[in-house]
């Protein structure tokens, strides 16, 4: 094999993202076992509840981007710890409200500004530019991460 075979995962972006994006979730998950005892799934499902824009658990599913099993089985967990609440919707059986109850607003009280403190720290030594440029990578790697059709 020659040097220009080898395969060079570093050199190979959704090596690279999945890398980062393992650090992050490692980094993210000791902070809120530090302070909440929450997983990372459940932080993130309560501060897209949090927002009053998201009415029902079909939202928390658009907002979060997981599937199905993976939403209810956190929801039933934060259930279980008293921190959201679910009803039918009146509206239409199918779908079930949530909500945050008090418990949940104050965890997301707490761990808010410690999670905007680790922003900080991600992005410093960025310029303002830079990140502008990241998010825009960012959207249009989501945007060709749907379907693909490679013939081989």
């Amino acid at each position: 094999m020659t040097d220009s075979q080898i395969y060079d995962l570093n050199k190979h972006l959704t090596y690279r993202i999945a890398r980062l994006q393992a650090k992050l979730s490692a980094q993210a998950s000791e902070l809120l076992k530090e302070h909440l005892n929450l997983s990372l799934s459940e932080w993130r499902a309560l501060a897209v509840i949090y927002n009053p824009e998201v009415e029902t658990q079909k939202d928390v599913l658009l907002a979060m981007g997981l599937d199905k099993g993976q939403i209810s089985r956190t929801i039933k967990r934060l259930e279980k710890k008293e921190l959201v609440q679910t009803d039918k919707s009146t509206a239409d059986n199918r779908l079930r409200k949530i909500s945050l109850t008090q418990a949940g607003i104050d965890h997301v009280d707490k761990m808010f500004p410690i999670m905007m403190k680790r922003q900080a720290h991600l992005q410093a030594g960025f310029a303002e530019e830079e990140l502008e440029q990241l998010f825009d990578y960012l959207h249009r790697l989501e945007d060709k991460s749907g379907a693909l059709n490679i013939e081989g």
